[in-house]
């Protein structure tokens, strides 16, 4: 796809021109209420951000609700930002300031946004005033009639009032908007970056300030003599950036916040094997700092103990899972985000009562909920369910009568199941005399959606399938 070079924002072309088919100087041809969704990281406020500031001639105010504790801060919030925001759009038109203090109730700020629009009405021509809510589902003292408040406001202002008022309301999670899809709210969704969006953001993002930093100009000093120029370190930043996103894209999934994270914890250690020698043979770096990306440094434990003396040249950098793993892996997934009350009816290939009786579907989809512990003989049950085997032996005949259908765990199940635990992709609650076939050492699965998605994927497993049996 090709970027519009005129949209300051990266990979945003359809949510900027979307917005300006919903954001505009017209209040007649804009909706009331406008409600935009996205995951953490998907830079739905910085696009929102940047597109407000781009459009100088419409009238804003910036809220987030999760820094006030209940409703009625919110309420003398929506008062003090609205006052502030006509006051610098119009100056000298509000010949008295009203007290935000003084909405105690969402009726009381209905008199106050009245008497306030009441001072401009010497505007030629009615303005929009838009109120942003960023974050408005992280609101702490949220209730199902709050929004309905929000929403109803602007219907209960005069209507031959000059100042408009519209809502955007900036929300993360999707149930949220699905519990009110029947008022047909106009939607905006942004997706989650893909890894090569990711990638090139990081790179314009941070590699200036990765070259400038004081640790890559302390470490420049310790060089005396050596001339290096600014196109050198730029790629030295961008190979370092590539090299982290694909060491750890597997841990964050395509969370750029957690990438950023990773960037400023490495960075140091990275610089700090730089030499004369190899800053200028990327492949002797690469040796050099190897270790830096085969680990995150961080474990399950808090007192872990870490080997200082492992020997790199054993831990294999880059391969394929063998598709053992694969589902060993989509089986531990399923088993830290399915409660085990549903393993009897979606995994189960005999029809019983257990099986056909239909449980309550859960509101919230399980895969935004934290991943919980498992037993080991959980994981081989799901595993053995989902595990497709190989026959050439035709279904119905007496040679089927004495095939398995079902794989066994043996030895290649356990040396699969050994080897996700040596990637981190599982992680267990303890790390000392680690017996992996213990019934008391509980299991937990250290891979996001993203990262499981491509997995089932790479066999053809529709592992989505088996969430939407159990969510509304």
């Amino acid at each position: 796809m090709v970027e519009d070079t005129s949209i300051p924002v990266l990979f945003r072309d359809y949510q900027w021109n979307t917005l300006g088919s919903f954001i505009n100087g017209d209040p007649d041809l804009t909706p009331p209420n406008l409600m935009i969704q996205g995951y953490s990281g998907t830079g739905k406020t910085y696009t929102i951000r940047k597109f407000m500031e781009s459009n100088t001639d419409v009238a804003y105010a910036w809220l987030q609700p999760i820094e006030v504790v209940s409703w009625k801060p919110l309420f003398q919030a929506i008062a003090r930002s609205t006052q502030q925001a006509l006051m610098e759009k119009f100056p000298n038109l509000q010949k008295t300031q009203y007290d935000p203090m003084a909405v105690e109730e969402p009726s009381f700020s209905v008199r106050y946004l009245t008497n306030l629009f009441s001072h401009y009405d010497s505007l030629p021509e009615r303005v929009p005033l838009y109120i942003i809510y960023d974050g408005f589902d992280r609101l702490q003292d949220i209730d199902s009639q709050l929004l309905y408040k929000v929403l109803k406001l602007h219907e209960l202002l005069p209507r031959h009032s000059k100042i408009v008022l519209k809502s955007v309301f900036i929300v993360r999670d999707i149930s949220f908007v699905q519990r009110y899809s029947t008022n047909s709210l106009p939607l905006i969704i942004f997706p989650r970056y893909s890894i090569d969006e990711i990638t090139e953001l990081l790179i314009l993002s941070r590699t200036q300030e990765l070259i400038n930093s004081n640790f890559m100009v302390l470490q420049l000093k310790t060089m005396e003599g050596l001339v290096v120029d600014v196109d050198l370190l730029e790629k030295l930043a961008i190979n370092f950036i590539q090299l982290i996103v694909q060491s750890f894209q597997s841990y964050t999934g395509n969370d750029i916040f957690a990438l950023n994270d990773l960037i400023d914890f490495k960075w140091p250690q990275y610089v700090k094997n730089i030499n004369s020698t190899n800053i200028f043979d990327p492949l002797a770096l690469y040796r050099a700092t190897v270790k830096v990306f085969v680990s995150t440094s961080d474990g399950l434990l808090e007192n872990e103990e870490i080997l200082e003396n492992e020997d790199i040249s054993e831990v294999n950098q880059t391969y394929e899972l063998s598709k053992i793993s694969k589902y060993l892996l989509i089986a531990a997934y399923f088993c830290s985000y399915i409660e085990a009350k549903y393993d009897i009816s979606i995994f189960s290939r005999r029809t019983t009562k257990a099986a056909t009786t239909k449980r309550k579907k859960k509101e919230q989809n399980p895969r935004f909920l934290q991943p919980s512990f498992f037993h080991i003989e959980r994981l081989l049950a799901i595993f053995q369910s989902i595990y497709p085997i190989e026959s050439d032996i035709p279904k119905g005949s007496l040679a089927s009568l004495k095939s398995d259908e079902l794989m066994r765990s043996n030895v290649e199940v356990f040396q699969n199941l050994s080897e996700l635990f040596s990637l981190k992709l599982i992680a267990c609650t303890t790390a000392k005399n680690l017996d992996m076939l213990g019934h008391k050492i509980k299991w937990r699965v250290n891979v996001p959606w993203e990262i499981i998605l491509e997995i089932a994927d790479s066999v053809n497993f529709n592992i989505a399938d088996f969430f939407s049996d159990i969510h509304e």
